[in-house]
């Protein structure tokens, strides 16, 4: 079997768990082991966000970072907010609970790269998803177990 190396914007892979199902937020898997790459440890994403929405707040047990391609708007890190727009960079830390808001009057764009979050690795992780989603849509499917 070839080793996948390209993947074309017709393959990207819709729903990702902070995608909203009014599409007013949308988390598409460009880079993961869902969409056919042996990836081992970094997926790559790309998260969309309508003028006055925001991410759901949530957070993960790795390491992500993002690039600002396009639009405006804050993130939000353990309740401060600080401003974004195109050509900015973010680094959130491990089970950091953040968020994304647009600001602006065009779509938020960003290129989202994380560590590959295998559950099984983390037995003490309070979901049974690599998310823990606090708002939005899916958090039903990504809530800590009590």
């Amino acid at each position: 079997m070839e080793t996948r190396v390209v993947i074309a914007p017709d393959q990207f892979l819709d729903g990702s768990p902070m995608q909203q199902d009014d599409r007013s937020v949308r988390d598409l898997k460009l880079i993961y082991p869902e969409t056919g790459f042996d990836a081992k440890t970094l997926c790559l994403g790309l998260v969309e966000i309508d003028p006055g929405h925001h991410s759901p707040l949530h957070r993960h047990n790795c390491e992500e970072v993002y690039y600002v391609v396009r639009g405006t708007g804050e993130i939000e890190t353990d309740g401060v907010r600080h401003p974004l727009s195109a050509g900015c960079a973010v680094l959130n830390q491990p089970n950091t609970i953040h968020r994304v808001y647009n600001s602006g009057d065009e779509t938020l764009q960003l290129v989202v790269v994380a560590g590959i979050m295998l559950v099984p690795l983390w037995p003490q992780w309070p979901t049974a998803s690599p998310y823990e989603v606090f708002e939005g849509s899916s958090a039903s499917e990504h809530k800590a177990e009590e």
